[in-house]
């Protein structure tokens, strides 16, 4: 023991030259996870186990599920992985200027990447990709300590529970006829939906509300919006009478109720311009891209990707260089599992947003 920290040595053969067998390492693993318990130890660290004797890897994973299930203990396997400066380059090009990468900030970036890929002076390297990037040069806004709006003390205690809408636009006409965007956020998770849609006439809103966010999502029981002729309109209050939504409205004395969502739209402002064709007439094809890279990015009020809120999960950049996901073996039951996430997760992030 140093400090406050074991070193623990697992003996899988008796001799040196001698392979690993399942049933060793079976049996260490045993001794392993009474020990931890007997010093209350909710941690480990450890390097893959049976690589060296090229035992499988599946199997021995299983072992750890099922040694580990209904514990406490945190298990995180490392690994030795080595880039090349050509794949790093590819890496930083993945998660910083592809659509999916979305040219976010050096430390948004380094978040990103450190959940699958780590290598010695990575955030360095990061930071001078970043720093040179011409496209961030000419289209990010000067960051500049701007006073946070008002902040809505009643947080939501589940995903979809409240929601907040509003239009953006007008904007360009699009190819495909599209001059605005409804624009819907979870209170909770901060999970952001963006539609395109020709007008802003109430019929229209309510259409898209409908077809994207209720019949996918299922119906809220509260929405926010602005004081907008489409939301105030008699069809869109029926609308909400019919599916039984109590609808609120922002004070014009004090918009910044709906703040969260308005910062949201600077955000997708900031990623159309990276991308925006030169007549401008293709914003409508990059939303959906828009908006994978502001669910999957960490959320400043809690923490967490709005996207890992809602299902459970966290969502990744899809790259060839991937390595193979190591799970954390707590929980032998998936749906155990993801309802036990979901509930500290919510949790979690409703105080975080309290606070």
């Amino acid at each position: 023991k140093t400090d406050d920290r074991y070193i623990i040595f697992l003996i899988t053969k008796n001799k040196k030259r001698q392979l690993s067998t399942y049933e060793n390492i079976y049996i260490s693993l045993i001794n392993l996870k009474q020990f931890c318990e007997e010093n209350k130890i909710d941690k480990l660290i450890m390097n893959k186990l049976g690589q060296s004797d090229n035992l499988d890897g599946d199997k021995i994973r299983s072992m750890l599920r099922y040694i580990f299930k209904n514990t406490n203990i945190e298990i995180l396997i490392c690994t030795n992985d080595e880039y090349t400066e050509e794949e790093k380059q590819t890496i930083l090009q993945q998660y910083h200027d592809s659509k999916l990468g979305g040219h976010l900030g050096i430390n948004k970036t380094i978040k990103k990447i450190k959940k699958q890929f780590k290598w010695v002076g990575m955030k360095e390297d990061v930071k001078n990709y970043i720093k040179n990037c011409a496209s961030c040069q000419k289209n990010k806004v000067t960051n500049r300590k701007v006073k946070q709006p008002m902040a809505i003390t009643s947080t939501s205690s589940k995903p979809f529970e409240k929601i907040f809408l509003d239009i953006v636009g007008p904007l360009t006409t699009t190819l495909s006829g599209n001059n605005y965007i409804l624009t819907m956020q979870d209170d909770l998770t901060k999970y952001s939906l963006g539609i395109p849609i020709p007008d802003h006439q109430a019929n229209t809103v309510a259409e898209a509300f409908v077809v994207h966010f209720v019949c996918i999502h299922g119906i809220p029981e509260t929405i926010l919006t602005d004081q907008g002729t489409e939301f105030l309109s008699n069809t869109f209050k029926e609308v909400c009478k019919l599916l039984k939504i109590n609808k609120i409205n922002t004070s014009p004395f004090h918009p910044q109720s709906n703040g969260s969502l308005e910062r949201s739209h600077r955000t997708l402002a900031e990623y159309l311009r990276h991308y925006v064709d030169k007549n401008r007439a293709n914003w409508d094809h990059l939303l959906p891209y828009a908006f994978f890279v502001y669910n999957s990015t960490e959320h400043t009020s809690h923490n967490f990707q709005p996207y890992e809120l809602v299902y459970g999960r966290q969502l990744e950049i899809p790259i060839k260089l991937k390595s193979e996901p190591e799970p954390r073996y707590n929980y032998d039951n998936y749906m155990y599992d993801l309802k036990q996430n979901l509930q500290e997760s919510h949790k979690s992030a409703s105080e975080e947003s309290l606070v």
